[in-house]
């Protein structure tokens, strides 16, 4: 059904100037305005889903044979199935961690669930096209067909600071008599299959709990271009003042870039956990659109305007890194003004 307004519209607007190119109204001698102004998008939405290396390191049960996965390192199945309680895989990133004589702790920080943000006003400016096709049949005003041609600079961030919850597991190293390997050894999220010499308890002791101070930004940044096809009815309330509606859709080329950048310091683990990613997106979003412009005209050709567009775009969703974002232009309203040129 899209695809079909779409090829309907598009149709229209090429052939329309065609079939009107030369054809003057006799009672309208300026079928022709150009409108030009800033404008000033609101409601524009960022929604974020954290980053993956803060929200998807799962601990797992306070149990052994298990997976457990941590900001810090990670303690793994290995190849025997952790016969006799003990496992060979596993990998962590500071030395702090092993401070404790005969054990070593890792950390899993959760810094909360989806977010999202509104960034009011988004700057712009329009150009738009009228074409007087004829006159209302009721009332003192024309018809016509209106194009627009647009651009927004998206500006979307939220600042991200606070104190998280930490989980806190302790693995006994069993009195084995080694030192552990000089960190960080295996990294973070290590592969099965890596195995870091000597092997250790794999049944964790859970707590006590921590917290760590958040700090970071996320953000979605980049242009959104317009081309908005329609048509418009004006009624004219006096010889110089007339107020103008239109419909139609809007195609809208975007260009957003994501990026995120989060910093974790946990007090007496000794450690600060960094992470950050940057992703583009280019994406066609489209929709329709309702708006509205009332005119003041101060000559036969030159007058002024305002107007506003209420605008339904589809959502633009991209990722870096296991972690997301979402441009939500579904319910943006646009405020415009400036000056109108008609000939």
């Amino acid at each position: 059904m899209n695809r079909i307004a779409l090829s309907t519209t598009l149709t229209l607007a090429a052939f329309t100037p065609f079939a009107l190119r030369g054809q003057d109204l006799p009672d309208n001698p300026n079928p022709n305005r150009f409108s030009f102004g800033p404008t000033f998008g609101l409601n524009f939405k960022a929604d974020f889903n954290g980053t993956a290396y803060f929200n998807n390191r799962n601990p797992g049960p306070n149990a052994g044979g298990v997976n457990h996965y941590y900001n810090d390192g990670f303690v793994l199945l290995d190849a025997s199935g952790d016969a006799g309680g003990f496992t060979a895989n596993w990998g962590y990133q500071n030395a702090s961690q092993t401070a404790v004589a005969g054990s070593i702790q890792f950390h899993s920080i959760q810094s909360g669930g989806p977010s999202s943000v509104t960034g009011d006003p988004q700057y712009g400016g329009e150009f738009i096209y009228q074409r007087v096709v004829g006159p209302l049949p009721f009332l003192s005003g024309d018809w016509g067909l209106e194009a627009g041609f647009g651009f927004t600079e998206l500006d979307l961030r939220e600042n991200l600071s606070g104190n998280v919850p930490v989980t806190t597991d302790t693995y006994s190293l069993f009195g084995l008599p080694f030192t552990p390997p000089p960190e960080p050894n295996a990294g973070l999220g290590g592969s099965p299959g890596v195995n870091i010499s000597g092997a250790i308890l794999d049944t964790p002791v859970r707590g006590p709990n921590t917290i760590a101070t958040l700090s970071g930004q996320q953000k979605l940044s980049g242009q959104l271009f317009s081309l908005r096809l329609g048509p418009f009815a004006e009624w004219n309330f006096t010889s110089k003042l007339s107020l103008a509606a239109s419909v139609g859709l809007t195609l809208a080329p975007a260009m957003v870039d994501y990026d995120f950048s989060e910093t974790a310091t946990l007090p007496g683990a000794g450690g600060i956990y960094v992470a950050s990613g940057h992703s583009s997106k280019t994406e066609l979003l489209y929709g329709p659109y309702v708006g509205a412009m009332i005119r003041y005209d101060l000559n036969d050709h030159w007058g002024v305007f305002a107007g506003a567009r209420f605008q339904n775009l589809t959502d633009l969703n991209q990722s870096t890194g296991g972690s997301s974002a979402r441009l939500n232009a579904s319910a943006t309203v646009y405020a415009t003004a400036g000056i109108s040129w008609k000939f």
